[in-house]
């Protein structure tokens, strides 16, 4: 399945780099020799192929017996595996895993007894591979890889799910409690932990009772530790946090007494942590169920209020960027020397005069052609002058074509207010895209637990702003400054909808300022805007598109590049290097640090 975007980048070659040298990593040599994939022996390599090919064919169908097993085990306990651990493949492990993957496993490579025999294989050597004598690389790949088992592949016919590899849950909490094991192999855990859990659904559906309860108390425990261990970095710790957010949406229980929903509301009520952080946890929050027990005690007044103040702290601070960097745009537009300062030639009378700078301009632009005529003419029957009209007919209606900067900061805008926003709603009142009546009759969100009806038409009156705010930023016929204009007004209306249930829960909201606060990431122009340097909010997940001008990498990779650049690990990871990806998302590889 897919994994998320930055996940495959991070932190792939950490501490432990730094802190043993290349001749002190293990090496275990190829005994079945005859087919040792490195040989560069023909004959050799013909045997290998052979035996591979039949090793596929069991994997694919062919009946098991005898033969079949001692193949498997030869070639993947003898010689495949093994040639991993040899120098020339240390820096390769991304791309050994992931030709793993494609040659031996997958749909076309289910047959249940031989995927058993190989995932048998693959956690006795992958369990071998995460320890500190093996190099960094195979480590973070090898604890990759246990995340990757499945004990059966998504049947598209009969519409049946994935199934994780159960063995493999308590490698992957074996190496995150282990406070020795190093943090490129507690990413790879996180990693294969999240994927886990969101196979095995809510409230982690078929996964064995233990597990659940070390899972709940490692998510919890995560969530709680504001400051980084000793030896690890805080975007390192934030990293892993946020993963913690990802495998509690999945959980879907707010555990004994609340426990996972109170660490939830450390992160919300963190004001120092990342506004995309904030509004992650606010979304786990709204799906998770509570016991009767532990929802009696629940204060939704209040928890509603302290999520409205969030969404209003983050929508405001979208909005006042959009404002302030379309501001910064025109004036550098209007600007001597810049694009729009020249008024003569086609774009005007009077030759090349230049003009000073001024605001962006606040007349009406012509109107929008609708869909249906933007591209032919509006009235009058065919002529014989053809498409481009005669005497009588009015001539056809040009093709508006916007400015390219501006439809890329229009985009970045209407990203970052979905994106936060949707997650306070959901929230609130879950999925639901439209509320009739008292709103007793929804069944997700924290609306559920509302104690009275005033609570609930309190939560009601900040899910519609919420929405009438989403339908805004949706609605693909507003340009720039209606766009804008139209924002301002829901925010009025969202900014009213919070302080009235914040009053009710005594949780203190302050109006949103008319310009951007000065720490808000992206506050000004993007990059090659003129006039304007910073970018789109590094903590918006995805950033901007790949062409938005200043776009920042996502913020919950540290030191990141793009999600689809081969990255590196973040700076201030001890031991950590910049260090090119292998050919798969995720595969460290290259140069790494002695």
């Amino acid at each position: 399945m897919k994994r998320v975007a930055v996940s495959t980048l991070v932190l792939a070659i950490m501490a432990c780099c730094a802190q043993t040298s290349w001749a002190q990593y293990n090496e275990i040599p190829v005994t079945a020799t005859d087919i040792d994939p490195d040989s560069r022996d023909t004959q050799t390599r013909i045997r290998f192929g052979q035996a591979q090919a039949a090793v596929r064919e069991y994997l694919s169908g062919k009946t098991m017996d005898e033969q079949g097993r001692t193949l498997i085990r030869k070639f993947f306990r003898d010689a495949y595996l093994k040639s991993w651990t040899s120098k020339a493949n240390w820096t390769q492990a991304g791309a050994k895993r992931q030709e793993f993957l494609r040659a031996y496993y997958g749909p076309l490579y289910s047959d249940q007894a031989a995927r058993a025999m190989v995932n048998e294989i693959m956690v006795e050597f992958m369990r071998e591979y995460i320890k500190p004598n093996y190099h960094p690389v195979l480590r973070y790949n090898a604890i990759l890889l246990v995340g990757d088992l499945r004990s059966k592949e998504m049947d598209n016919i009969n519409q049946t799910p994935e199934v994780p590899y159960a063995p493999a849950t308590a490698i992957l909490l074996s190496a995150l409690e282990d406070p020795n094991q190093s943090d490129a192999v507690k990413v790879g855990a996180w990693i294969g932990l999240m994927e886990q859990c969101q196979l095995y659904g809510v409230n982690l559906g078929a996964m064995a009772g233990p597990e659940k309860t070390k899972v709940m108390d490692l998510v919890v425990k995560t969530l709680s530790e504001k400051a980084p261990p000793e030896g690890r970095g805080a975007d390192a710790h934030t990293w892993m946090r946020k993963r913690a957010i990802d495998v509690a949406r999945s959980i879907g229980n707010a555990g004994r007494d609340g426990a996972l929903a109170n660490a939830l509301n450390i992160i919300i009520l963190d004001e120092s942590l990342p506004i995309e952080m904030r509004c992650n946890a606010i979304a786990a929050i709204g799906h998770l169920n509570y016991d009767a027990q532990t929802a009696a005690k629940l204060d939704v007044a209040k928890e509603s209020a302290e999520i409205g103040k969030v969404a209003l702290e983050a929508v405001s601070a979208d909005v006042a960027w959009y404002d302030n960097t379309m501001t910064e745009y025109f004036k550098a537009l209007m600007a001597p020397g810049g694009t729009g300062g020249m008024m003569g030639g086609e774009y005007g009378p009077g030759g090349g005069g230049m003009i000073g700078p001024m605001a962006r301009p606040t007349s009406p632009r012509p109107s929008r052609p609708s869909r249906s005529t933007r591209n032919r003419g509006t009235s009058g029957p065919p002529s014989e002058y053809g498409e481009f009209g005669g005497p009588g007919e009015e001539m056809m209606e040009p093709e508006i074509i916007r400015d390219p900067i501006m439809v890329r900061m229009e985009t970045l805008f209407r990203r970052r207010v979905k994106t936060h926003l949707d997650d306070c709603k959901q929230a609130l009142v879950g999925q639901t895209t439209q509320i009739q009546g008292d709103g007793s009759s929804i069944r997700e969100g924290l609306i559920r637990y509302a104690k009275n009806a005033e609570d609930r038409a309190l939560i009601v009156d900040l899910s519609k702003s919420m929405l009438s705010m989403l339908a805004t930023v949706d609605d693909d016929e507003l340009w720039e400054d209606d766009l804008l204009k139209n924002s301002k007004t829901r925010l009025d209306a969202l900014t009213i909808a919070a302080q009235k249930l914040a009053s009710k829960a005594a949780v203190e909201i302050a109006s949103p300022d008319a310009a951007a606060p000065a720490d808000v990431p992206g506050g000004a122009a993007p990059a090659d805007i003129p006039g304007g340097p910073a970018g789109p909010p590094a903590d918006v997940p995805g950033g901007a598109p790949a062409d938005v001008p200043g776009a920042a990498a996502p913020a919950d990779v540290p030191g990141a590049a793009p999600a689809d650049v081969p990255g590196a690990a973040p700076a201030d990871v001890p031991g950590a290097a910049p260090a090119p990806m292998e050919d798969v998302p995720g595969g460290p590889a290259a140069d790494v640090p002695s």
